[in-house]
């Protein structure tokens, strides 16, 4: 009994004695901290690798020379778009007529890529620029230059082979079939998509052995 008593005035006692419990204070907002951003510099700095040229624009800067012995660029004629096999597919090339065994020339510095005879094109030449961006298709030629190989390196100008009437060409039209393509894929190069030689013709086919010897002539 005298244990019940005590009760109350120990739980007085207790609460006197504690600490006096108090709401909190409200807490404020944590803020992110800022980035410090690098100050610009005065000048924009040079790029790391120059603008790759559009294929348009390398053909432009190649300079290529008409592939025909004595024809001048303008005297190429627009066949590029004519149809073909009754209207069944387009050219996308052109034929740029001569008299057989007109030399045939190469109109960019390169590599003979392949030397081949087909129903079509008859006796051919697969070559392409320094680069190796585009590929030339020559047609059509009555025969090859001597000591033309696969592999070979060519100047712009070289002789390759002569004009004719190998394949399909008409017998009595001599001329050269003349294509370029861009080189896509290595395991199909021959087939990449054409594009008109025409506007990137820029000089007059002069072959260098001729160049060489007209320059030797004394002037009248």
């Amino acid at each position: 009994m005298r244990l019940l008593q005590f009760l109350p005035a120990l739980a007085i006692t207790a609460a006197a004695c504690g600490p006096a419990i108090r709401p909190l204070a409200p807490v404020a907002p944590m803020r992110a901290p800022v980035a410090e951003l690098p100050e610009p510099p005065s000048e924009s700095p040079p790029p790391s690798a120059p603008l790759a040229l559009s294929d348009e624009e390398y053909l432009h800067t190649r300079s290529l020379m008409v592939p025909v012995q004595g024809v001048r660029p303008e005297k190429v004629a627009d066949t590029y778009f004519q149809d073909r096999d009754g209207g069944a597919r387009t050219h996308q090339a052109v034929d740029i007529l001569a008299k057989r065994n007109t030399p045939v020339l190469s109109v960019d510095s390169g590599t003979v890529l392949r030397l081949t005879r087909n129903t079509l094109g008859g006796i051919t030449i697969y070559a392409t620029d320094p680069e190796k961006r585009f590929v030339f298709y020559y047609a059509h030629l009555d025969h090859y230059a001597s000591g033309l190989y696969e592999g070979k390196p060519v100047a712009q100008g070289e002789v390759l082979g002569y004009v004719g009437t190998t394949g399909n060409a008409p017998k009595n039209t001599p001329h050269l079939h003349f294509q370029v393509m861009r080189f896509v894929d290595a395991r199909s190069w021959w087939n990449g998509p054409p594009f008109d030689p025409r506007p990137f013709l820029a000089q007059t086919g002069e072959g260098r052995e001729t160049a060489r010897t007209t320059a030797a002539l004394p002037k009248l």
